[in-house]
């Protein structure tokens, strides 16, 4: 596991692509190890993802886990979550060559690794929200602008970190999104558990 300062400066880093600084690459670890350290933004990701876990559970399904058990529907939403940023992971290791974009496959894993844990964290103040006031029309607004920005900010951290044009980076999100999609369908009919 990275220590806090390091933590603490790949999220600097991710930050920094994210408002199209192409420098922030160079907070990220690019080696080797740091490909494989960068899997560790799952483990730094999980107490704000686990939130979102009991926020939906809790606030949005309130009263609807009849015949299943909290185990299941964790594991579940466990499941669903990890398949979710490992796959579209896989499918770009895949189609990198014919995108031309093999030299940059390490910056794209790293940099959308600790993104996606530093996006995590910033979007979790918005499930306590939830959970302390509860479902409503305007929540659902704040929610679909969650969407948006966390997308937006995805689309800029992979243009800037693979030195890309902003239409190719929209279809790597829209891919990446598509494949989040088909993850959650996939394990929600797996263990019979609503996730969305």
């Amino acid at each position: 596991m990275p220590s806090l300062p390091e933590i603490a400066r790949y999220f600097t880093g991710a930050a920094r692509l994210m408002r199209g600084h192409r420098d922030g690459l160079d907070r990220l670890d690019l080696s080797a190890d740091g490909f494989w350290r960068s899997f560790a933004a799952l483990v730094v990701a999980l107490p704000p993802t686990m939130l979102s876990w009991l926020e939906f559970e809790r606030v949005e399904r309130a009263g609807l886990h009849a015949g299943r058990s909290e185990m299941a529907t964790y594991s579940a939403h466990a499941l669903a979550d990890l398949t979710a940023w490992l796959l579209p992971i896989l499918v770009m290791t895949v189609a990198a060559r014919r995108l031309g974009l093999s030299k940059k496959i390490v910056a794209f894993v790293v940099a959308t690794n600790w993104g996606g844990a530093l996006l995590t964290w910033l979007f979790a103040p918005y499930f306590l929200l939830l959970m302390a006031v509860g479902p409503s029309e305007a929540m659902q607004l704040v929610g679909l602008l969650i969407s948006i920005a966390s997308i937006v900010l995805t689309v800029r951290l992979i243009a800037a970190a693979t030195a890309i044009d902003i239409p190719l980076s929209i279809a790597i999100t829209t891919m990446m999104v598509m494949a989040t999609l088909l993850s959650y369908a996939a394990v929600s009919d797996l263990f019979q558990v609503p996730l969305a």
